[in-house]
């Protein structure tokens, strides 16, 4: 994700060399196995704080239990050691304008989470293909008590999005009936169309953000929309007033 990012970016200042300068941080785990693209952290530094874990399925429908609660911390790491890092001894005479937090799936979910209990740690909130469907969409919750907060000065902007095939999938070249019904389901009960459909129309409703959009990717799956997400989001962050 973190060159597609960039490149993303380069390729904007090409075009627009007037437009003030962007800087991508990505931050991620060394993975020792490259052939994997996911690392276990991920469980516990992106899902809220919560007294109660209903454990997700996998592909397989199974029971798949993982470390959680993590995201406050992992929050207060970017926020107390990235960003001073960066602005104290990287770049110490940049001028800091607006910054947003970018992520996907799980770092969808932690995106929202920051948004609803820290919104003033960035001024734009993209989240792609959040997991609103984690720990019986646990994070309706804390939506909830962000809703009720008038009073947010500045106030933030979010942008959500997804693919059209995350909650109606197609078959896969090859892929057996019984093994396509099951991920069908397995989509359905995620919701993830109509999970960002109804956070969006609830949001958009109250006064708590300056811009909310939301964007489906025609033809695109969990997998395959994470390039035009970024690209989008990059573009909704630095197009907006």
């Amino acid at each position: 994700m973190f060159l597609t990012a960039t490149e993303a970016v380069r390729r904007r200042q090409a075009l627009r060399p007037d437009e003030p300068g962007t800087i991508v941080v990505g931050v991620g785990y060394p993975l020792a196995d490259t052939a994997n693209i996911w690392d276990a952290r991920r469980g516990y530094d992106l899902t809220p704080p919560c007294e109660e874990f209903t454990a997700p399925k996998g592909p397989d429908g199974q029971s798949q239990a993982h470390a959680y609660g993590g995201a406050d911390k992992f929050l207060q790491l970017i926020t107390t050691v990235v960003q001073p890092v960066l602005l104290g001894s990287i770049f110490p005479r940049l001028e800091l304008g607006r910054t947003a937090l970018f992520g996907h799936s799980y770092g969808g979910l932690f995106v929202l989470h920051s948004l609803f209990t820290r919104p003033a740690s960035f001024d734009t909130y993209l989240a792609a293909s959040p997991s609103i469907w984690w720990n019986d969409r646990f994070i309706l919750a804390e939506e909830s008590r962000f809703l009720v907060d008038s009073g947010l000065d500045p106030r933030p902007a979010l942008r959500l999005c997804y693919g059209s095939r995350e909650q109606f999938p197609v078959r896969d070249r090859g892929e057996s009936d019984e093994s396509f019904q099951q991920r069908v389901q397995g989509k359905m009960e995620r919701r993830m169309n109509d999970n960002c459909k109804e956070m969006y129309d609830r949001l958009v409703r109250g006064d708590q953000l300056r811009s909310v959009e939301i964007r489906e990717y025609p033809d695109e799956d969990h997998g395959s929309v994470i390039a035009a997400a970024l690209s989008g989001s990059i573009q909704y962050f630095l197009d907006l007033d």
